[in-house]
């Protein structure tokens, strides 16, 4: 498919800079899916479905930069429909949704992949609107109240019996040994370090989902190319994917993101992935949100799909 661009602003430049700029500070834009009294979650629509892909972390950026912890965001006119009003002076977030046009006479022309019999090609955009998180709407709190604080009934140090049903679903061979967790491509089969030997349970479980996002990219599931590529550009990219996926996981169960201890070097090396190729977030985002949607139909506990896809 074509892509077509325009005078505006480049919304793949602009969301790239944001994340490097955290990046460059040392914060991961993704790993602050929750608040610190409330859970884990991820941003939904005014109709409660979950959005998706590079739009999850956008809204993530904005909820961890402003301090919201309502997961909620309407547009102005859904806010005013529900008899709300946005607060003024406040500012609302950029979200993106994929659009397509076609172009062509009709009459042929020069042969391309992309055209069809007709000469026609379709060209693929990026178009943009402003979402608000509730936080900055009066008059709505009725329907969409503030999270409810965590009330840890369990030791946070404890298996948690429902997580290990939900992981045990996925039909992939989980090996506990060792120090380093790791997907092995050649066997198909995820290799985990004792439970004990994690600081939290959320921790065990996230990086499970970590694994299980590299797992989702065989070649007889999602066969994702970096998987099992040797080019030192494409570790990082797939390193992003799952890392990517794990947070949209945990943000689906409501678990906290393992901080990984390799924090350092990650970081360094999706700075360069991003600074060297503006659409790489998107691309990893979107294979992320299907790697995501893979293991959840695994376990059973999928979120609601929207129409949304991103390229």
């Amino acid at each position: 498919m074509g892509r077509i661009t325009d005078n505006r602003a480049d919304v793949y430049q602009e969301v790239t800079d944001q994340m490097i700029a955290m990046i460059e500070a040392g914060t991961r834009p993704w790993s602050k899916s929750w608040n610190g009294s409330t859970a884990p979650n991820i941003p939904l629509r005014s109709t409660g479905v979950p959005y998706r892909g590079i739009n999850v972390l956008t809204l993530w950026v904005a909820s961890m930069t402003k301090g919201y912890a309502s997961p909620h965001w309407l547009t102005f006119k859904q806010a005013l429909a529900l008899g709300g009003c946005v607060r003024k002076g406040e500012k609302g977030s950029t979200v993106v949704y994929a659009n397509k046009i076609v172009v062509g006479d009709g009459k042929g022309g020069e042969a391309s992949s992309e055209q069809g019999e007709d000469g026609r090609r379709q060209v693929a955009f990026l178009k943009r609107y402003t979402v608000f998180n509730s936080e900055q709407i009066d008059g709505i709190e009725t329907k969409y109240p503030m999270p409810e604080p965590i009330i840890t009934a369990t030791n946070p140090h404890d298996r948690d019996a429902e997580l290990d049903t939900l992981f045990g679903r996925v039909p992939i061979t989980l090996r506990h040994h060792g120090s380093q967790p790791y997907y092995q491509p050649s066997g198909d089969h995820v290799v985990m370090p004792a439970f004990a030997d994690f600081h939290t349970s959320d921790d065990y479980y996230s990086t499970l989902a970590h694994e299980l996002c590299h797992a989702s990219g065989h070649v007889d599931r999602l066969a994702r190319p970096t998987l099992i590529s040797t080019k030192r550009e494409d570790y990082a990219r797939e390193e992003l994917v799952a890392e990517l996926g794990a947070a949209f996981v945990s943000g689906a169960i409501g678990i906290k993101l393992h901080d990984r201890e390799d924090h350092a070097a990650y970081l360094a090396s999706w700075l360069s992935a991003l600074r060297n190729d503006k659409r790489c977030i998107f691309t990893a985002a979107r294979q992320a949100q299907d790697a995501a949607d893979w293991l959840l139909s695994r376990m059973g506990a999928e979120t609601s799909a929207s129409l949304e896809e991103v390229a």
